[in-house]
């Protein structure tokens, strides 16, 4: 424990046993009175059975504060120091202090309540003494006992044969630490050509981790195809055991029409909509190209009819 006075940011160091779970703190709870703010740090995962590190910090926001007393209770937690007080803080100044809890080892995976309750006397210019306040709030501590990996994933809609398009995603975990993380981009509809797997070694509790392939559909594609891409992951619990997750995204492939400039899904030039145009033969992409443009056209010298009205 310790106080820092006249400053508003707080620096913490502290050297626990290897027992305890210190986080690299991914959730925040603020509560906030007229006198005192009190800001809760803990990790957004936490391993049933687990100890793991609470971090208070309170920061007086005014005068004659003192007898502050923090208490955390929750029928699903175990402490020795479930309760921390401070004679008196100065206005501006913070402190922190470091609670230690054990997750119960019966718990059942899924999010419990804990509450924390915050008392202390304040003294304001007309009163003869302190006056004692009391406030609770309640908070969220996710308990698991098993990875939970997640994809989400993105591609552009329509993709030029033999040209370069992203596969762009991010995997989070919410549950417990795994390794040896193995990410993969293959289709049963059309070959994938390029950049298309990657591993990760770890990937913590609460973390997540941006990813991008960088592939091609063959160039000699003989006729526009709607493809089936499928991301697959597999990894490793804390005991070696294998998991696997499967995220799909939905792709056009065909050739570069004649009139087409830009990615797959057509850009406009000032007023001008360049159009897909799907196809290869110069005469038929032409036509259907420029019937496409004529109607965005009028489409936009509509909209902008619309506005001046």
């Amino acid at each position: 424990m310790f106080a820092l006075r006249n400053i508003s940011s707080l620096f913490f160091v502290s050297i626990l046993a290897s027992s305890i779970f210190v986080p690299a703190y991914a959730l925040q709870t603020s509560m906030l009175d007229p006198n005192l703010q009190v800001t809760l740090e803990y990790p957004d995962v936490i391993k049933r059975g687990d100890k793991f590190v609470l971090l208070a910090i309170i920061k007086a926001t005014t005068d004659q504060v003192s007898n502050i007393t923090l208490s955390i209770s929750s029928p699903e937690l175990h402490s020795t120091n479930n309760t921390f007080s401070i004679a008196k803080l100065a206005k501006d100044s913070t402190f922190g202090n470091n609670f230690e809890l054990e997750i119960k080892s019966d718990m059942p995976d899924g999010e419990f309540v804990a509450n924390i309750q915050v008392t202390y006397f304040v003294k304001g210019m007309f009163d003869v003494n302190p006056v004692k306040n009391t406030f609770t709030q309640a908070f969220h501590l996710n308990v698991q006992s098993s990875p939970i990996l997640s994809f989400d994933t993105q591609a552009p809609s329509n993709v030029f044969s033999g040209e370069p398009f992203s596969i762009k995603g991010v995997i989070k975990n919410q549950g417990i630490k795994v390794q040896d993380v193995q990410i993969s981009a293959s289709s049963q509809d059309i070959n994938l050509e390029g950049r298309k797997s990657l591993l990760l070694s770890t990937l913590d509790s609460g973390k997540s981790s941006d990813f991008e392939f960088l592939v091609n559909t063959p160039k000699d594609l003989d006729i526009p195809i709607h493809a089936v891409i499928h991301v697959n992951g597999t990894y490793l619990d804390n005991q070696n055991k294998s998991h696997s997750i499967q995220d799909t995204v939905n792709v056009f492939a065909r050739h570069r029409g004649i009139l087409e400039m830009g990615d797959a899904n057509g850009i406009w030039l000032g007023a001008f909509f360049i159009a897909p145009v799907v196809g290869v033969g110069t005469i038929v992409s032409s036509a259907i190209g420029f019937f496409i443009f004529l109607w965005h056209f009028k489409n936009r010298k509509k909209q902008k009819k619309d506005k001046r009205s």
